[in-house]
């Protein structure tokens, strides 16, 4: 045994003789995390919690899953807080910040923070384990958005390519889709998953909420927002999924294995496509200038390739200003503005125009034509955004788990 290891069970036997006596027989150590005991109790604990969140009725197997959901939960909450407390970061989370977010929960469950603490109670479960989860939640974000938001750069291409693609899909059948994700490798994680699976849409039968379910025991990153995974074409669904979603009606749920686990699936809505070209949607910026700074503008103009970096290519024009006009359906737009940006590709600018003493461009940041419920550029910027984020933070995860000395009893 490592000397590492013989610390770890010194320290467990520790604080397991810190217990009372009573307590001492009832629990043991579930796990050792870098020296951090976590008992069988707060493995319990959470357990509870994740059953009352999600609205389950306990059964030997769902009590099983959420038991080993719980441990991982746990054991990845204390790599969290163990990293974000470490002298390099010394990220600290106030009880007011841990207070406020209670209160949110408190509200999304029509209660008071008292009276949702009591509800709790009530269920078994002390609300010690939920400010625990509140804790490393926020510290893991504010970690996470100090190191990587500022890393995170969606360019307008990636945007522009986004949209033209939901746009070119939007033509194809749509589905409302959620999901939850139980990720298994071995055969046995298989067995486990799909038996699990199986107790969950039974509970869900039963009236357990599939986005409380989904928030508890799924590891995709939409499970956050309750598993919606928003309106997808057939083709923007993985492959495993594709053949689901066409012989699920609405309001029906069945599990799906795929490669990487078994995925539980929600149908919500179905909506058959729409002709190409039933909407053109565009992202516009304008550049102002004084009508003497036109022929400045007009050389601009013959430069633009796209709409990056613009706020820098007007820097050296005096008086030019910068105008975002966000993104519009193309039959919304005034008369005047369709008239000067027609047959304008994306990435091109306007002719310069000069009007009331002022000179002025227009330039079309992207074109989008296809059917509606195209996102707009900032939903896509956001959805890329998170997309990133969550690859990050989960690569960031798994190499603290290498790096880890993780002892599960």
């Amino acid at each position: 045994m490592s000397w590492k290891a013989v610390c770890a069970a010194a320290l467990a036997a520790s604080a397991m003789a810190a217990l009372p006596a009573r307590a001492q027989l009832a629990e043991t150590v579930a796990a050792i995390v870098n020296d951090k005991v976590i008992s069988s109790y707060d493995v319990r604990e959470r357990a509870s919690l994740l059953l009352v969140s999600a609205g389950l009725q306990p059964s030997p197997e769902l009590v099983q899953r959420a038991n080993a959901q719980a441990l991982q939960d746990l054991i990845d909450e204390e790599l969290q807080i163990q990293e974000t407390g470490n002298d390099r970061y010394h990220i600290h989370v106030t009880d007011d910040e841990i207070d406020h977010r209670l209160d949110a929960i408190a509200r999304q469950n029509n209660a008071t923070k008292d009276a949702f603490v009591q509800q709790l109670a009530q269920a078994g479960v002390g609300i010690e384990t939920l400010r625990h989860q509140i804790q490393a939640d926020i510290a893991w974000n504010r970690l996470m958005s100090g190191l990587y938001s500022n890393r995170i750069h969606i360019s307008e291409q990636e945007i522009s390519d986004t949209q033209q693609r939901i746009a070119a899909s939007s033509t194809q059948p749509r589905f409302l889709v959620s999901e939850i994700y139980l990720p298994a490798n071995t055969p046995q994680e298989f067995a486990d998953m799909s038996n699990g699976a199986t107790r969950l849409i039974e509970q869900m039968q039963h009236g357990a909420p599939f986005p409380a379910v989904a928030r508890q025991f799924s590891a995709a990153p939409s499970a956050a927002a309750g598993g919606d995974m928003g309106w997808l074409a057939q083709s923007e669904l993985p492959p495993e999924i594709q053949a689901a979603v066409q012989q699920l009606q609405p309001g029906m749920v069945a599990p799906v294995r795929a490669a990487d686990g078994i995925y539980i699936v929600a149908v919500r809505e179905k909506q058959e496509g729409v002709a190409q070209g039933a909407t053109q949607q565009v992202a516009l910026k304008q550049i102002t200038a004084p009508a003497a700074r036109q022929l400045q503008l007009e050389r601009l103009q013959r430069r633009i390739t796209s709409c990056n970096g613009l706020d820098t290519a007007i820097a050296g024009i005096d008086g030019a200003q910068l105008a975002d006009l966000g993104q519009a359906t193309e039959s919304d737009l005034s008369d005047t503005i369709k008239s000067r940006i027609a047959n304008v590709q994306a990435g091109s600018a306007s002719t310069v125009t000069v009007d009331a003493g002022q000179a002025s461009l227009i330039v079309v940041c992207n074109r989008v034509t296809g059917g509606g419920g195209v996102p707009t550029r900032d939903e896509i910027e956001d959805r890329l955004y998170q997309q990133e984020m969550s690859m990050l933070s989960d690569r960031y995860l798994r190499n603290l788990h290498r790096e880890a000395n993780i002892q599960i009893r």
